[in-house]
């Protein structure tokens, strides 16, 4: 077994200490023989992590098929002192791999008594604001600017792990351990894209709230709600993203929010439609108490479709329940989302609004 330990030349931008102690972190990544957890095994193993003040990163790499036992329990009395582990697609792909090959070997790798953070799946939610054209982890490095040195693939170092089995040739060492060394470092660098999942997750403050008029493309007037965030970690990548009437700019530790709105008369709908009458004229609904002054000719039992009151102004929409908007508007009774009066957005509301707004934003790729 070869082990290779050295100071790991980077530097973490995204404050570590939003998760754990950086003492008790470590970064991780594995190289394997193919995708088989039964028929294929790990060959080389990775890790960053902090001594004091000094980020180091080491490897152990198998010499021969029979070594996978010797890295594995190398990596298994490892992580022990940490609580923490940092990974990248390591929930669907490293830890099951590792788990399934230590119980070969009698180790219990139970991964659930750390805390696990997972670089992949927490950015692959915002991929489609982040105009990604697929998940690997190389295609995040290039949106960061991320130069690498290893020309290979996991999959190409295969075949050079295998010629290095059978020849025994040490200049075959250099990529094989080069790629897993660039896998590892560059965890750090892309955890700093967790800024922008903190900003979808809502970790933000408004700093202001401005509503614009301005004259649409038929000289009709228009209005939009611009929501300033304060960003309590900077993002790494400038973004410039729209969906139907949402609107978002984000740059360094700034972000804005921009809503158009619709001036329609929309519909309030009121509950119990059993205590209403439907005015076919008015087209409204009014309580029974109210009864005596309309002719019973002129009215009519009110259903859950018909019974609202009708009110022209400007409105945003709502995608769902949201805290701080207790009446909804609607164009029918049966739409999913909702609309409320412009005028019912303010300051303190703000923050869940936004918040309501990225979760949307999340689900509608």
């Amino acid at each position: 077994m070869i082990v290779l330990k050295e100071r790991a030349e980077i530097k973490i931008t995204y404050p570590l200490e939003t998760f754990d102690g950086k003492e008790n972190i470590v970064f991780f990544d594995i190289e394997t023989t193919g995708f088989s957890r039964k028929y294929c095994h790990i060959y080389l193993i990775g890790c960053m992590y902090y001594i004091g003040d000094t980020l180091m990163y080491t490897q152990w790499l198998a010499e021969n098929k029979n070594e996978e036992a010797n890295i594995l329990m190398a990596f298994y009395q490892f992580i022990k002192k940490f609580s923490t582990i940092i990974h990248f697609n390591g929930n669907s792909f490293d830890m099951p791999f590792v788990k399934v090959r230590g119980e070969k070997y009698r180790l219990d790798f139970d991964f659930t008594q750390f805390q696990c953070i997972d670089i992949y799946k927490s950015v692959s939610g915002i991929s489609h604001i982040l105009k990604m054209e697929n998940q690997k982890q190389k295609t995040y490095e290039n949106l960061l600017g991320i130069e690498r040195t290893d020309p290979f693939s996991g999959g190409e170092l295969i075949e050079v792990y295998r010629e290095y089995l059978r020849t025994k040739d040490e200049r075959l060492l250099l990529p094989l351990l080069l790629h897993n060394k660039e896998d590892v470092l560059n965890m750090g660098k892309l955890l700093s894209l967790y800024a922008v999942y903190d900003l979808f997750e809502g970790n933000f403050t408004v700093s202001d709230l401005t509503v614009r008029s301005f004259e649409g493309i038929s000289q009709e007037q228009k209005k939009e709600v611009q929501i300033l965030l304060q960003l309590k970690n900077p993002i790494p990548v400038k973004i410039s993203y729209g969906f139907e009437n949402l609107y978002l700019n984000a740059q360094d530790d700034r972000a804005m929010l921009t809503v158009s709105s619709i001036h329609e008369n929309l519909k309030l709908f009121y509950d119990n439609p059993k205590e209403y009458y439907y005015l076919p004229l008015e087209d409204e609904a009014v309580h029974k108490s109210l009864s005596m002054f309309v002719d019973s000719k002129y009215r009519k039992a009110a259903t859950r479709e018909t019974c609202y009151k009708k009110i022209s102004d400007d409105y945003i929409p709502l995608y769902g329940e949201c805290a701080g908007f207790l009446t909804i508007f609607k164009r029918r009774y049966a739409d999913q989302y909702g609309f409320v009066p412009l005028d019912a957005l303010d300051l303190a509301n703000a923050p869940d609004y936004a918040r309501h707004l990225f979760a949307y934003l999340m689900k509608n790729k």
